[in-house]
């Protein structure tokens, strides 16, 4: 009996916590995307409106890190717009998350940072400065959320922002109904419907539309599709070409779309040196690969087999008509004998040369002939059976328009 009450239990315990998981994991989406904004709007140096978004995160999911990251953003905002309430905001959110840390993570920035923003405030009060209060506005907005195709989903957690500066940062491109606005900030609109234009180096432009209502604090997500490399393979006719091992074209030329990354472009072809060439495009890039496939040592060597072929062909057809000629000159002289039926002892002689010379003839047609046979085969053996495949691969160092690269060739 207390078995089954404990197995209740259990069940119920299990039906009450998972609501109470499916909430959590809402909560966390919900913080998150905040704070996948704020970071895209730090890294592109809108230190506003990062910690704007950092706060709304907050607001939802308390976390240290998000408090720190907010941090950041209103100390690098207060270095383009010195007003108390900025460095008294970084101050409160620095202890914030010194209260929660005491050590590892970013526990030593957040001391030296802390220590900056009071000095900063103690100055500012010093001078007289004052807090700016803004009165409680109700407002219609929206946040432009490029978001690029290439961005890693990878799932990590939300972590303290760096200073770090961004490597390759990719310029983005916002228009909202025709004008020029920042991506990631909050922007006051009027209430109905509004296009917007989103493009950037690399990607393929994207256009939407999005209708906010009256008092809405809209987010307009738009994802930019990379924009492929056009690679132009130029190659021998009838080759097959290959990218990472799948079929895409035939020679002479063909013209690829590839994503972004490293690639193998395969060339094969019979009779001829296949080719494989390691690439690295970028989005958007255009390269063009001349690949002339050079014959093969098997290929080569078929006009000389096939020739020599042709010589032993010509020998036998010879010795052939010469044991012909030496038949018929051997009968005519039997014919004569059995006519007159008087035979000299030179007679004899000459009719057994002329046998001994055909017979000689004929053996020799027959090794001739054979070595003909060999000769010819071996030349549709080499053409034939002449055809590449991946089996074996020999690499060469090779250098492309996009930097360095390898080249793989060689009998496969």
């Amino acid at each position: 009996m207390s078995r089954v009450i404990l197995m209740i239990a259990i069940a119920l315990l299990g039906a009450l916590a998972a609501p109470a998981a499916a909430q959590d994991a809402a909560t966390r989406s919900a913080a998150e995307k905040h704070f996948r904004i704020g970071e895209k709007a730090y890294k592109a140096q809108s230190f506003a409106a990062a910690a704007e978004h950092f706060e709304e995160a907050l607001k939802i999911l308390p976390l240290p890190e998000i408090a720190f990251s907010a941090a950041q953003a209103y100390r690098r905002q207060f270095r383009v717009d010195r007003r108390l309430e900025l460095a008294k905001r970084a101050v409160e959110l620095y202890q914030l998350y010194l209260d929660n840390v005491k050590s590892g993570a970013r526990v030593g920035d957040a001391v030296d940072s802390l220590e900056n923003m009071e000095r900063e405030v103690e100055k500012l009060t010093a001078a007289g400065a004052k807090m700016v209060t803004v009165s409680a506005v109700e407002r219609t907005t929206i946040v432009i959320n490029p978001e690029l195709g290439s961005e890693a989903k990878t799932g990590e957690t939300m972590r303290e922002i760096a200073d770090l500066p961004e490597e390759n940062a990719v310029k983005i491109i916002t228009l909202l109904d025709g004008k020029p606005v920042p991506a990631f900030e909050r922007i006051d609109v009027t209430p109905g419907p509004h296009k917007i234009h989103v493009e950037a180096e690399g990607y393929l432009p994207a256009d939407i539309s999005q209708r906010v209502v009256a008092g809405d604090k809209a987010t307009a997500n738009i994802t930019l599709l990379p924009r492929p490399a056009k690679v132009t393979v130029r190659t021998a006719r009838g080759a097959r070409i290959s990218i990472d091992g799948r079929p895409r074209a035939t020679g002479p030329v063909a013209e690829l779309e590839l994503p972004a990354g490293r690639h193998v472009v395969t060339i094969l072809r019979s009779g001829r040196e296949p080719v494989a060439r390691e690439l690295k495009v970028s989005r958007g890039e255009i390269l063009t690969l001349h690949e002339p496939l050079e014959k093969t040592t098997r290929r080569k060597m078929v006009p000389w087999v096939a020739g020599a072929a042709g010589v032993f062909a010509l020998l036998t057809a010879t010795t052939v008509l010469g044991a012909v000629v030496e038949d018929g000159r051997a009968a005519d002289k039997q014919e004569a004998f059995e006519k007159t039926g008087d035979q000299t002892a030179s007679d004899a002689t000459e009719y057994r040369d002329l046998r001994d010379r055909r017979d000689q003839l004929v053996t020799g047609a027959w090794v001739v002939g054979s070595a003909t046979v060999l000769l010819g085969s071996a030349a549709a053996v080499l053409y034939w059976f002449d055809s590449p495949s991946e089996s074996e691969v020999r690499v060469t160092p090779a250098v492309t328009t996009s930097g360095a690269g390898i080249t793989l060739g060689g009998r496969f």
